[in-house]
């Protein structure tokens, strides 16, 4: 008996019966996700210190958009500086190049 492996199916060639691989994995995956979603629910609407879990999730988050906030307004600012500079850079090149064309002709 051969079998011939093509993705997540094996066929035989003896048989012609095709057994799909992944059968078994995905109520295994699910099974997994769904004791994971279970505990962290759990974690955070614990009548105990649930709310306590919550605040520090959101002063987190909240802290995080804040830096996110300050970090995107740096780089804007940068940016704006870099593209004013070549601007100038860039009218001083053709001024220049202009005057020497005065000269030369």
């Amino acid at each position: 008996m051969r079998a011939v492996r093509n993705s997540y199916r094996v066929k035989t060639k003896t048989f012609g019966t095709e057994i799909n691989l992944m059968q078994g994995k995905t109520g295994l995956i699910a099974g997994i996700a769904g004791i994971g979603l279970g505990s962290g629910l759990m974690y955070f609407l614990d009548p105990g210190r649930g709310k306590q879990r919550r605040a520090a999730v959101r002063d987190q988050a909240k802290r995080t958009t804040r830096q996110l906030g300050k970090a995107v307004k740096s780089v804007e600012g940068s940016a704006h500086d870099f593209a004013k500079g070549a601007d100038e850079l860039t009218k001083r090149v053709f001024l220049w190049k202009r005057k020497a064309l005065r000269l030369v002709a």
